[in-house]
C-alpha cells in the first residue's frame, strides 16, 4: 500500500481576469457564498520560476461544504503564475488545489527527488510559507501547499461558519 504525498485537498481555485462575472456566477448560479474579498493582496516576498517577484492580486473565497472555493485575479503585471495560467487563455478554470502543511521543510524533503517542479514559493505576512508545484508530466492545475498561521486558519473559519445556511445576503463582503 502506497502513502498519499499530499494531504487531503481544502481548496479549489480558479484564476479570473476579472472578479464580478465570475462572482455573479458562484453566488447566483451556484448558490455559494458568501464570498470574502480581498484587494490587492500581496507576499512578503515571493520566487516566481526562481526569480523574486512581488506579484500582486485580488482573492475572493467562499466555502461548498468543507471545500473552499477561492478566485485568483493578478492585478499588477508582474509575472506571475497567475497571469501565466490566463495568458494561456484559461480565464475561469481550476488553476490549483490546495493542501496544508504543519512543517515545510519536511515536506520539501518528503518530495524530494520525486520529479516536482516547484514554479513558486511564497512568504506570507505575518507568517507562513507557500509552494506551488506541479507534478512531472503535468501542466495544469498546479497543487498549492500552505504552511499557514493560525490567523488564515481563523479566517476559513469564519468564511465556512458564515456559508452555512446562508440565505443569499450580503453575498461579496470585503476584508
Amino acid at each position: 500500500m502506497t502513502t498519499p504525498i499530499f494531504g487531503p485537498v481544502i481548496q479549489h481555485a480558479f484564476a479570473v481576469r476579472d472578479m464580478d462575472a465570475p462572482l455573479t456566477y458562484w453566488t447566483e448560479v451556484m448558490g455559494l457564498g458568501p464570498f470574502y474579498r480581498v484587494n490587492e493582496a500581496s507576499y512578503q516576498s515571493a520566487l516566481y520560476r526562481g526569480a523574486p517577484s512581488q506579484p500582486k492580486y485580488s482573492v475572493a473565497l467562499a466555502y461548498w461544504g468543507d471545500t473552499q472555493i477561492e478566485l485568483v485575479m493578478p492585478t499588477a503585471d508582474e509575472p506571475s503564475i497567475y497571469k501565466e495560467f490566463l495568458e494561456e487563455d484559461h480565464h475561469g478554470l481550476m488553476h490549483h488545489m490546495c493542501v496544508t502543511v504543519d512543517d515545510m521543510d519536511a515536506f520539501r524533503s518528503r518530495i524530494e527527488g520525486r520529479g516536482f517542479e516547484a514554479l513558486a514559493a511564497l512568504k506570507l505576512e505575518p507568517k507562513g510559507e507557500v509552494l506551488y508545484l506541479r507534478g512531472k508530466g503535468q501542466k495544469w492545475p498546479l497543487i498549492e501547499v500552505g504552511q499557514f498561521p493560525q490567523t488564515i486558519y481563523d479566517f476559513f473559519d469564519l468564511a465556512k461558519s458564515a456559508s452555512v445556511n446562508w440565505d443569499g445576503s450580503d453575498p461579496v463582503r470585503s476584508l
